[in-house]
């Protein structure tokens, strides 16, 4: 039996921090990062990735279906390994992560999901600090446009049945619990 560990959150919520130490902890894993993917389609493809929404709205634009397309693509492949998948992608929608589930579960594996539910007040904090590049946003000015216009509206907070382990981080001890849970977990399945 593998795992995906799935994370949710909001812009800095600490997601893709949080799955490169488990990344680093265990060594042999598959981390998938739709933000270095969208960089990636920027760079190599700016004809074809221009941007998530159309601008000015909430609407989806042909980059943001681009984008999944190739996550999706990438997460399959994945799934035909038996390495640990490790999802560091916002997982906004119950409609994303109801579709991360079923793959999952169609390869036999289990889920663990990581719900990173922490203030704005901090995220807003921990944006206003950050050197953290620009270049994954095509559908806000800024991170703090993200965070209060677009996430907003659009993110959904999961719930405990949406995976087989439910692990939510609301501060820094629940975080350290969460990492050594997922970790226990990743190394209990190697024995």
């Amino acid at each position: 039996m593998s795992f995906v560990i799935m994370t949710v959150g909001k812009t800095h919520s600490g997601k893709t921090t949080f799955g490169k130490e488990i990344a680093k902890k265990l060594k042999h894993v598959c981390l998938l990062d739709s933000d270095e993917i969208a960089e990636f389609l920027r760079d190599k493809y700016p004809d074809l990735y221009d941007k998530d929404f159309v601008k000015g709205s909430n609407e989806l634009a042909s980059g943001y279906h681009l984008k999944r397309m190739v996550v999706l693509d990438v997460y399959r492949q994945a799934l035909k390994t038996k390495l640990p998948i490790i999802s560091t992608s916002a997982n906004s929608t119950k409609k994303i992560r109801t579709e991360v589930r079923r793959l999952a579960k169609k390869s036999g594996r289990k889920v663990i999901m990581v719900y990173f539910n922490l203030p704005e007040t901090l995220l807003v904090g921990r944006i206003k600090a950050s050197q953290r590049s620009q270049k994954c946003l095509y559908h806000s000015k800024d991170f703090i446009d993200l965070l209060v216009n677009k996430q907003k509206q659009r993110f959904e907070a999961p719930n405990k049945k949406e995976a087989d382990y439910f692990l939510e981080i609301t501060d820094e001890v629940s975080g350290v619990k969460a990492f050594k849970e997922v970790i226990k977990l990743l190394k209990e399945q190697v024995v």
